[in-house]
């Protein structure tokens, strides 16, 4: 999904109208479980709050350039 997002950055524009609508769903994230997830800023934020509501944390990392270059 990252690199997909990062060649439509760099490529020309000759994406279809047509193709457009088919990855556009793959664009929105409120469209995936985890974006539903409360977010907290810090680690610790985070494990305080899981610990007073007595849930798990579910954390995301990445590593890199965020548009996927090198």
């Amino acid at each position: 999904m990252r690199y997909l997002l990062a060649l439509l950055l760099v490529l020309p524009s000759t994406l279809s109208e047509e193709e457009f609508k088919k990855i556009q769903p793959e664009m929105r994230l409120k469209s995936k479980g985890w974006a539903s997830l409360p977010w907290r800023a810090t680690l610790t934020d985070a494990r305080e709050s899981a610990l007073r509501e007595k849930k798990p944390i579910f954390m995301m990392v990445d590593t890199g350039n965020p548009i996927g270059f090198a």
